[in-house]
């Protein structure tokens, strides 16, 4: 996008860690479980904006449970990505997330969302020399769901290693 040139190097000059996968829908009902009285963005305004296989589009009824509107429900995608969710309800998951499991990880250290640098590092490699995670070859079903191909979210890891980038993350 034009927004987005022109390409140039960013320094990340520390190390961190990031999730191999993305949230997944069971992980993210045992927030919402934890925190009963927390909504979403789009719980909030009453829609999201989905794929809806030509066009991103404001669809009413939209959010988390019901990820092409209000008639979708998650049955049998426990294991697919959560969708419908703003960086403000990614912020509170990880602060949830930190505090559910704050006693395991080392002095200082805590969930967040990874800074754009960060992902488009650990999407490709430490130089970003490469178009894709896997490489520079065209997108094609053995990778990934390219403009949702298969039409819906797919499991994660679905593509793995083959989608794989450098560093092992999946689904980028």
């Amino acid at each position: 996008f034009g927004d987005e040139k022109p390409r140039h190097t960013v320094s990340i000059p520390y190390e961190y860690w990031i999730g191999r996968y993305p949230v997944t829908n069971a992980q993210f009902r045992l927030f919402k479980q934890a925190n009963p009285d927390y909504r979403t963005t789009a719980e909030k305004e009453g829609s999201a904006v989905i794929w809806n296989g030509k066009e991103w589009k404001d669809t009413k009824g939209a959010d988390w449970q019901h990820p092409h509107g209000p008639e979708s429900d998650l049955e049998g995608k426990e294991d697919h990505p959560a969708v419908c969710l703003s960086w403000l309800d990614g912020r509170e998951y990880c602060r949830w997330l930190t505090k559910a499991h704050g006693k395991e990880l080392p002095e200082g250290w805590h969930f967040r969302l990874p800074s754009e640098a960060e992902w488009e590092k650990a999407s490709r490699d430490a130089r970003g020399s490469r178009e894709w995670p896997w490489g520079n070859e065209e997108p094609d079903e053995q990778r990934c769901n390219f403009n949702m191909d298969v039409g819906d979210t797919t499991p994660v890891g679905k593509y793995s290693p083959q989608g794989d980038s450098p560093y092992g993350c999946a689904d980028m």
